[in-house]
């Protein structure tokens, strides 16, 4: 991008600390807008520049403002600059750039100085020094790149309410990390990332971009066995490697009934007993089996406490065998398909919330255990609906059984090279340890209360008027900042060159389809 001259576009009027200052705008320069760039010399510097965003521009027809300019200039001896005295800008100073890094600010900005826009060719400058392309500067051409080793080493978390380009967010990082060859394992509880490989139907848009429609090569899908959504590979867990924990999770009903615990952990003990004297492994319906058999000899016995909790176990546990999760091998061996470039997409959608927990579990603490002892290339792991996951307190209850894991993950995954992106509509409900973890955030559109604050609590460089500006974005308009970008920036995602799973629904496309199939059920029946 060509070099721009820097044009001048108001006079410092008032500096009330070195991360705060107002501007008189100039009267060529009304187009001056919340979201510019801007820069003044810091004074007594060699050289240093603050460099600020407008967070608020504002009207002002308080006439002492000329009086307050002109009583400075007299002081400094400087002429009274010819100014446009009812436009004024509020700057919040980012820091001091000295040979184009960012420092802590030390003085603050003088009245009656020079205040600069910055012009795209700089802005790029400052922004494309990662390899992650996210998108474009908010209302700018100004390309937006993060931190490739940042994102993996020090984790992230992309929030925004539902609408707001959450999901569309992360495909855009799932493609960037397939492009360095990063691998990615995504927990997709809706199967909205099975679309990887398609290429985006958004030909138009993604020209003005200077991008193609492209799908991902390499994309293998997992799904459970006997599911109806998109696999090429079913999703299993060996049920000898499952603890009695595990299977407490998977059976609710023991809370209910006083003897259902030790039923339990009976039969699952004597079935751990038997693969270690045999090396013959058991899958769920074994444990199911042994407990129809335990139940039919408490009943023939006469022990109703023994009989009833047994059956308790059953009503929860029989209708899982119908996913096929549980079973005596494990899918995928990620040592073997977690490779350089790939997606693995591990596809829950219609699994109840309890057997996800355990296949969360799982295999988050094998990708752990095997990054721990170098069997696997570093990874990026994308954990989606977080909040269900890894709950804040007043969300937590003990089917939550994954939280233990994934705050592991998040405190201890950076030092083996195994990165976390935390994805959440409702950020207010994520454990605030594991979101404290994320050092980069990309916030989209939103606007419950206390989600603003769970952000404003666990990223830095969030300001209360950032947090406003968040409330109104566009769908698709992100605020990001952390370790990944050089400086908090509000940015225009690019389009994904995928096709995008996540779309919201049109209802009167699917109410019109459903009174076609009427329709033709109608003739059918000769209706």
């Amino acid at each position: 991008m060509r070099r721009v001259e820097r044009k001048v576009v108001g006079y410092v009027y008032e500096s009330p600390s070195v991360r705060e200052f107002t501007f008189v705008v100039s009267r060529d320069a009304e187009d001056v807008g919340v979201g510019d760039y801007v820069v003044v010399r810091e004074p007594d510097s060699d050289g240093r520049e603050l460099l600020g965003r407008v967070e608020d521009v504002r009207r002002d027809v308080h006439e002492g403002i000329k009086g307050e300019i002109a009583k400075a200039s007299m002081v400094s001896g400087r002429p009274v600059p010819e100014l446009d005295w009812t436009v004024v800008a509020r700057v919040e100073v980012l820091g001091a750039l000295e040979d184009g890094r960012l420092r802590d600010p030390r003085m603050p900005a003088r009245p009656t100085d020079a205040v600069y826009r910055l012009p795209e060719s700089e802005l790029e400058e400052l922004f494309s020094k990662g390899e992650v392309f996210l998108g474009r500067l908010k209302d700018s051409r100004a390309r937006v790149f993060l931190g490739l080793n940042e994102l993996i080493t020090l984790h992230c978390a992309v929030l925004g309410m539902t609408g707001s380009g959450k999901s569309y967010t992360v495909g855009v990082l799932i493609e960037e990390m397939a492009r360095h060859d990063i691998p990615v394992v995504v927990i997709d509880p809706h199967g909205e990332y099975t679309s990887l490989r398609e290429p985006s139907h958004d030909r138009e848009r993604l020209e003005r971009w200077g991008l193609e429609p492209e799908g991902l090569d390499d994309v293998e899908v997992f799904a459970p066995p006997h599911s109806e959504g998109v696999k090429d590979y079913p999703i299993t867990i060996d049920t000898t490697k499952l603890e009695v924990d595990d299977f407490e999770v998977l059976a609710p009903e023991l809370s209910k009934r006083k003897a259902a615990p030790q039923v339990l952990e009976e039969v699952v003990k004597e079935l751990q007993r038997r693969y270690r004297e045999t090396g013959e492994k058991y899958s769920l319906e074994d444990v199911v089996e042994e407990l129809d058999a335990q139940a039919k000899r408490a009943r023939a016995s006469g022990d109703v406490v023994q009989y009833q909790a047994a059956r308790a176990v059953l009503r929860d546990l029989r209708p899982l065998l119908r996913y096929g999760i549980f079973d005596m091998a494990e899918s995928p061996d990620l040592r073997r398909h977690v490779r350089p470039g790939r997606v693995l997409v591990l596809n829950l959608r219609g699994v109840p919330d309890r057997a996800q927990q355990i296949v969360v579990t799982h295999f988050l603490r094998r990708l752990f255990e095997l990054r721990q002892r170098d069997e696997i290339p570093p990874v990026f792991v994308v954990l989606e609906e977080a909040h269900n996951f890894a709950p804040a307190g007043e969300e937590r209850s003990s089917s939550k059984t994954a939280l233990s894991v994934v705050r592991d993950f998040a405190r201890e995954g950076r030092k083996f090279l195994a990165g976390l992106c935390v994805v959440s509509q409702r950020p207010g409900r994520v454990d605030t340890t594991v979101l404290s973890q994320c050092n980069t955030m990309i916030v989209l559109r939103t606007a419950n209360p206390d989600d603003l604050e769970n952000i404003r609590k666990s990223g830095e460089g969030i300001t209360r008027e950032a947090l406003e500006r968040i409330k109104g974005l566009p769908t698709g308009t992100a605020f990001v900042t952390g370790s990944a970008i050089r400086i908090p920036a509000f940015v225009d995602v690019r389009p994904r060159m995928t096709r995008h799973g996540g779309e919201t629904p049109d209802v009167r496309e699917i109410v019109e389809r459903w009174k076609e199939d009427d329709a033709e059920e109608d003739l059918d029946l000769g209706i």
